[in-house]
């Protein structure tokens, strides 16, 4: 069964929808764990700078940057529509199959990985009230979750390019909104002759004609 042009561009609206709010509140409890780690170092006098807290700082600055990343290039994904007929030709060339596809990919490699290591220093026990902790482990998750997201509409854009192939559509030029049906190409049959000394014509496309197998047949001139 296939699945409907218009039912993947909503999966892939809604699923980009989604990554930017997720993506938000990923930038609001990054940042609150960011505080919190300055804060906790500040206390101790820079006593953990090179230990802990360090490694602490390095996860959380890294899912900052892929963060930051995702916030400038999710917008002009979703808008990219809008945003071409402003005049925006950036937003036009993220919007081909092609390349929206290598976008989003990097992305969701860059969301795995910020998930990966923000879960080796989040742990998997209690905080017991400690907020560092606890922002922690939510960026951690808002991270994995961003990750799933990003899948799935990666996995929508690999069916947009395939549909668009089968349409016969350029895969390099095509915008992954614009994805549509694909088209068959009816076959054609050969029609009889116009004048009276002209022969049957052949089966075209595959399929016999009525005279296709029958002898020729001199045919009267008309009176």
């Amino acid at each position: 069964m296939q699945i409907g042009g218009s039912f993947l561009r909503l999966l892939r609206f809604s699923l980009y929808w989604t990554a930017v709010v997720l993506v938000v509140i990923e930038l609001i409890v990054d940042a609150l764990s960011l505080s919190s780690i300055n804060k906790w170092s500040n206390e101790t006098g820079g006593l953990f700078d090179h230990g802990v807290f360090n490694e602490l700082r390095g996860a959380a600055g890294y899912t900052m940057f892929v963060t930051l990343l995702t916030l400038l290039l999710m917008p002009a994904i979703v808008c990219g529509s809008g945003l071409a007929q402003r005049g925006i030709t950036v937003a036009a060339i993220l919007n081909r199959v092609v390349v929206e596809l290598a976008t989003v990919a990097v992305l969701m490699v860059l969301w795995f990985v910020s998930g990966v290591v923000m879960a080796n220093y989040a742990g998997t026990g209690g905080c017991g009230g400690n907020g560092l902790c606890s922002r922690f482990k939510a960026a951690t998750a808002f991270a994995w979750l961003l990750f799933f997201d990003l899948l799935a509409a990666t996995a929508v854009l690999v069916l947009i390019l395939l549909r668009t192939r089968s349409s016969g559509g350029d895969i390099r030029t095509t915008y992954a909104y614009d994805v549509g049906e694909p088209t068959a190409t009816p076959a054609m049959v050969a029609g009889a002759p116009m004048h009276a000394d002209q022969p049957y014509p052949p089966s075209v496309g595959g399929v016999e004609s009525y005279y296709g197998n029958q002898p020729k047949v001199a045919m009267p001139a008309p009176n």
